[in-house]
């Protein structure tokens, strides 16, 4: 069964920047895609917030380049007023991730959200699981 996955800038950097004990597991989500298991989602903001981190341990150069093949990989969604206007009203600490869940909610395709900081979205009720890699890889690999 085809997954649909919203992708976190953490993931996206662990591929750039090749981020020693990350690397595997976050590669393996786009692999996943490669094996047309997955669907990849992220947002515009992500694509952003990954090239202006990466560039400051990479160069600017060949991480646009990273970003512009990965790229191939994702839908991107964007946000309306109403997602921006509920996260800001939502309990969550960090007002990205609740913009990111909110826009992943109203998407109504997304099944999981895969980042490594799991702890930002507690205040999410449940309604779109939030996994590592890891988690998700255990859980989507074959028995």
């Amino acid at each position: 069964m085809l997954s649909n996955l919203f992708i976190d800038t953490d993931i996206i950097l662990d591929v750039i920047l090749n981020r020693e004990n990350h690397y595997t597991d976050s590669a393996g989500i786009f692999k996943c895609f490669e094996n047309h298991t997955v669907k990849l989602y992220t947002s515009s903001s992500i694509i952003i917030n990954a090239q202006y981190i990466g560039q400051k341990q990479i160069s600017k150069e060949k991480c646009k380049a990273v970003i512009k093949y990965l790229l191939h990989y994702f839908e991107i969604l964007e946000p309306t007023k109403l997602t921006i206007t509920e996260a800001y009203n939502s309990d969550f600490r960090d007002i990205e991730d609740a913009i990111q869940y909110f826009m992943a909610l109203k998407s109504g395709s997304i099944d999981f959200i895969i980042t490594r900081n799991v702890k930002d979205y507690n205040t999410a009720n449940n309604d779109i699981p939030v996994l590592t890699p890891s988690q998700f890889l255990k859980l989507h690999s074959p028995k």
